[in-house]
């Protein structure tokens, strides 16, 4: 009985919060029609009022309703002004009566339950059940019961669905339309896209420059080196064993080199490994304490998301030694639903800004070119929270 009781009392609340918009629907809806053509400002009148309704009913269904609205060109031409108006107008029609009905249900269930105690005392014809009016005592115990039971009923079953019947309605009126999210999400992917061509122009870059300026370089001086020794061979052995060495040395650096641009293209301890290995040699190989927090059964994933869980996690391990002052660091790497969910924190000073340095830049242009989306959360002296989603599914 409580729980209906509660039921109903938040409805009618639902109810009565969308009268104020639907007044002045009623009353304006008119004049921003006529409006709109003339003065384009007029439109943020009824995006005023759509926007609280948007956040009411998102409340009321436990679910953010977003804006649909266009982010460039004329307010008059966007077809969402204009489904604007005809929720205000329908709105205004509908919820200017639906509130103060339903509030006036609830006295009017006391008034039936007690017309019995007071109805002698009223003149002839004032006192009406059921749209009988009450003469004699045996309507005036039966018919006020069975009226006082209807508006319960009303109040129980009718006033909560009109109340969710009210927010769906704006729902599908005030919500992007599926062209709308349609139209966004290819304007979102391309430009993810574009975030992962750079990105993926920027790692050509990296990698031809350490192949010129590192192993090509160290090469070339090999190669000279091979030639002094051959030319100083057979005069002076000594000098020619002395080049041969230094040739080696330049292999073996070269061959270091070249470990280190392939581990910037797939590291081998994945392939070894696997993600779980690779994450804890990350957080083992760092002078910041860091927690690793890994399910045991985690299932392998793709290889493209396997490679970007570990680079999020060596590049943010980076800047927690580099930048946080943290004196501790957790990492965790979960699947959640059908996306791995990779979280990095820290107890460092927090402020890191998303925009200002090329590691979160990264992070940002390496998870966008596999459709994944990267929060970070970092007040200042709070710390930073890294948390990284990425797709799983084929």
């Amino acid at each position: 009985m409580r729980t209906a009781i509660r039921r109903s009392a938040a409805a009618t609340r639902a109810l009565l919060a969308a009268l104020p918009t639907a007044l002045f629907g009623l009353v304006a809806v008119v004049p921003l029609a006529l409006a709109l053509p003339v003065l384009p400002g007029a439109a943020g009148v009824p995006r005023a009022l759509a926007d609280a309704e948007r956040r009411r009913a998102g409340r009321l269904l436990g679910a953010p309703i977003p804006a649909p609205y266009r982010p460039r060109g004329r307010a008059v031409r966007d077809p969402a002004t204009w489904r604007d108006l005809l929720w205000l107008l329908l709105h205004g029609l509908t919820g200017t009566f639906a509130g103060p009905i339903a509030l006036a249900l609830w006295p009017a269930v006391l008034y039936s339950l007690t017309m019995p105690l007071w109805w002698p005392l009223l003149p002839p014809g004032a006192a009406t059940a059921m749209l009988v009016e009450v003469r004699t005592w045996p309507v005036a115990l039966t018919l006020p019961f069975v009226q006082a039971v209807a508006y319960a009923a009303v109040l129980w079953w009718v006033v909560p669905r009109a109340a969710r019947a009210q927010a769906r309605f704006a729902r599908a009126l005030l919500r992007p339309t599926a062209r709308a999210r349609l139209a966004d999400r290819v304007e979102e992917l391309t430009e993810t896209r574009t975030g992962a061509l750079e990105s993926h122009g920027a790692e050509l870059r990296r990698i031809e420059r350490d192949l010129h300026d590192g192993v090509q370089a160290r090469l070339v001086s090999i190669s000279v080196r091979l030639g002094l020794a051959e030319r100083a061979f057979a005069a002076e052995p000594d000098t020619a064993l002395g080049f041969l060495r230094d040739a080696r040395t330049g292999i073996e650096d070269s061959l270091a080199e070249l470990r280190t641009v392939i581990r910037g293209i797939y590291p081998p301890i994945l392939a070894d490994r696997g993600l779980a290995g690779a994450v804890r040699a990350l957080a083992s190989g760092g002078p910041v304490p860091v927690t690793v927090r890994l399910p045991d059964d985690l299932p392998r994933p793709p290889a493209p998301v396997e490679a970007a869980a570990y680079f999020v996690v060596a590049e943010s391990l980076t800047n927690v030694a580099k930048h946080s002052g943290a004196a501790s660091a957790q990492v965790t790497v979960e699947p959640a639903g059908t996306d791995l969910r990779v979280t990095v924190r820290d107890d460092g000073t927090g402020g890191a800004d998303p925009a200002g340095g090329t590691g979160l830049t990264g992070i940002r242009h390496r998870v966008a070119a596999l459709d994944g989306t990267v929060h970070i959360h970092s007040p200042r002296g709070e710390g930073t929270t890294i948390e990284v989603r990425l797709p799983c599914a084929s």
